[in-house]
C-alpha cells in the first residue's frame, strides 16, 4: 500500500514548494544509514513500552538498548524517514504523502504511551520508565555478535535500498 502511496506521488502533477539542494540528497543519504541501522537494531526487540516486540518478559530496564533513547525506536524510524524524504521532494504531492506520515507516525508515540500505561499499570509504567532513565546512555550491549549482524543487516538493507531506489521509485538516491 505504502508503495502505492509513493508511486501515485510520484504520478501526480508537479508543484514546487521549494527547489531541490544539492545538499539534500546528501543529508538523507546520511540520515538514511542511520535509519536503516535503527530499525535494524530495533526490530524484534523486547520492549514492553511500545507496540510488538519480542519476548518482552526478557526485558531488562537496567540494560534498555535502543529503548534508552527511544521508547519507541520503530515509530522513531518512520518519523526519520518521513521527515528526510520531505527535505528533497519539495513538492505539493510529495510533502501531502510525507508529512501526514511522519506525523502519524509521531503522535503514535504518544497513543501507545497511552495504552500501554493503561495495560501495564500507571505504577509499574513509572518504574520502568525511572530505570531506563537511570540506565547509561552507552552500556554494553548484551550480545557483540548481535549486535554486528544487526548493524551488518542495516548496512545491507540501506545499500540494497539505494541501489533498487531508481527502479522501484523512480528517482536515483545517489
Amino acid at each position: 500500500m505504502l508503495g502505492w502511496l509513493i508511486w501515485g506521488a510520484g504520478q501526480a502533477p508537479y508543484l514546487e514548494l521549494w527547489p531541490q539542494m544539492p545538499w539534500h540528497r546528501a543529508v538523507v543519504q546520511s540520515g538514511m544509514f542511520v535509519v536503516c541501522i535503527l530499525a535494524a537494531i530495533s526490530i524484534g526487540r523486547p520492549n514492553p513500552l511500545s507496540f510488538g516486540g519480542a519476548r518482552n518478559q526478557e526485558f531488562d530496564p537496567h540494560r534498555p538498548g535502543i529503548v534508552r533513547w527511544t521508547r519507541h525506536p520503530i515509530l522513531t524510524v518512520l518519523v526519520l524517514w518521513a521527515g528526510l524524504h520531505i527535505l528533497p521532494n519539495g513538492d505539493l504531492a510529495h510533502v501531502l504523502l510525507f508529512c501526514p506520515l511522519g506525523l502519524f507516525a509521531f503522535m503514535g508515540h504518544w497513543l501507545i504511551d497511552r495504552r500501554k500505561k493503561r495495560e501495564i499499570g500507571p505504577e509499574r509504567w513509572a518504574k520502568i520508565c525511572a530505570d531506563i532513565k537511570r540506565a547509561p546512555l552507552f552500556a554494553k550491549p548484551s550480545s557483540w555478535p548481535s549486535l554486528v549482524l544487526r548493524i551488518t543487516v542495516g548496512t545491507a538493507v540501506y545499500a540494497s535500498l539505494s541501489v533498487a531506489h531508481p527502479y522501484v521509485f523512480g528517482v536515483a538516491a545517489f
